[in-house]
């Protein structure tokens, strides 16, 4: 379950709980106002390791395989010229 934030209307007390997504609003432990509003607040979300990118994740062409490797561009590199010029 979530750590929600709560804060009060009616003293501005404020209170984080453990909390289902369809529970009610507590109560004001501060006022006794009967319901307190959810406020919005970051999340703890990291993606860490070797890659969901890495193996493909969004990728169209390796899917959940594991097989697939990053794209390289398509565009042919220049070749050096041989230096000799024909004027």
């Amino acid at each position: 379950m979530p750590i929600y934030n709560f804060r009060c209307p009616a003293c501005a007390h404020e209170l984080s709980q453990l909390a289902k997504y369809d529970d009610p609003p507590p109560a004001c432990e501060a006022c006794g106002a009967e319901a307190m509003e959810r406020q919005v607040s970051r999340t703890a979300f990291h993606l860490k390791g070797g890659g969901w990118y890495a193996q493909g994740y969004g990728s169209t062409t390796g899917g959940a395989s594991g097989s697939a490797k990053p794209s390289t561009p398509s565009t042919p590199t220049p070749t050096p010229s041989s230096g000799s010029s024909s004027d």
